[in-house]
């Protein structure tokens, strides 16, 4: 098993190295795009919202949080710590930052390792200012505001999967309160780690959007499995891609849930990287993943069918 991997492996490798040489004026077209969605999409977005959960987490700005609804969150979800405030932090930031957040609580003992591992399944919130932007192009505003919506409210259907039996152990939840850090302190670093992270992702894009590009130069695609494949790989330019498709609205709105759902393999790709070194499981993410794909994506064409007219 393991050879025939590695020669199915080397099999795709040479693969596509044939088709950069072949096709190689892409590479160029490709990079440039996929900077050019990432200046106008990503960064704008993400820039910001990097820093203030650096400068909200750091400064313990959201604290009282946990103190008005944190101990019904963390009855309901079986949790504790600043559960509730990773939770608002990643609805409000989107994802990868949510896999941000969560690395930082841990680091500053602000949650233990096993809620990090609940977590990571149900904070998936890909960023609402990009999803907006980037889905009113192909959808009005009601529809766009339904499918966020749908997005959303499955991550509480998910954490009520993950959220397993109460356990009585003790956590090494730091639950004293350290002295909140100035601002101005914070914002270099914030800054540094903001960047840092963008530049990670723009990487992810680019190569997988050059990926995908190469492959749909292979003579096998329609429109249709050349969207979906895009969303496999990387949501944003799948995204851009479906107004290009001659589908009634709500064939469209599956197909948009069904890869905002999922991530794509380049949203997979960011998440590793932001928990590389840490104890969070990346697999528990996968998983939300698949799950959030198939709850979300019901759940639509139900209320689309009984409900919507």
């Amino acid at each position: 098993m393991n050879n025939l991997k590695k020669v199915l492996s080397i099999i795709i490798i040479f693969l596509f190295l044939f088709l950069l040489f072949k096709y190689n004026y892409l590479l160029s077209k490709t990079t440039m795009e996929a900077v050019y969605l990432w200046l106008q999409k990503v960064f704008p977005n993400l820039f910001i919202m990097f820093i203030l959960n650096d400068i909200i987490i750091n400064s313990n700005l959201l604290s009282f949080l946990n103190n008005k609804g944190g101990s019904l969150f963390n009855k309901i979800f079986h949790v504790e710590g600043s559960a509730l405030e990773a939770f608002l932090l990643s609805l409000f930031s989107g994802t990868p930052s949510s896999a941000f957040i969560l690395k930082e609580m841990v680091q500053n003992k602000r949650l233990s390792i096993n809620d990090a591992n609940k977590l990571i399944a149900y904070t998936y919130f890909p960023n609402p200012l990009f999803l907006y932007s980037i889905l009113s192009l192909s959808f009005n505003t009601r529809i766009v505001l339904r499918i966020i919506l749908t997005i959303y409210l499955t991550n509480i259907i998910i954490g009520l999967f993950f959220r397993g039996k109460k356990e009585n152990i003790s956590s090494n939840i730091i639950k004293e309160e350290k002295e909140d850090a100035h601002i101005l302190s914070i914002l270099p670093m914030a800054i540094t780690k903001s960047i840092n992270t963008l530049l990670m992702i723009l990487g992810s894009i680019t190569f997988y959007m050059i990926i995908s590009n190469l492959i749909l130069k292979l003579p096998i695609f329609s429109p249709l499995t050349s969207v979906i494949l895009k969303g496999f790989l990387e949501i944003t330019q799948a995204l851009n891609s479906l107004p290009l498709l001659s589908l009634v609205s709500f064939k469209k709105e599956i197909i948009a849930i069904m890869i905002i759902s999922f991530g794509g393999i380049s949203i997979h790709t960011q998440i590793l990287q932001i928990l590389e070194g840490t104890p969070i499981k990346y697999k528990n993410f996968f998983w939300g993943r698949l799950l959030h794909t198939l709850i979300s994506t019901s759940s639509y064409i139900l209320i689309k069918i009984f409900f919507i007219r």
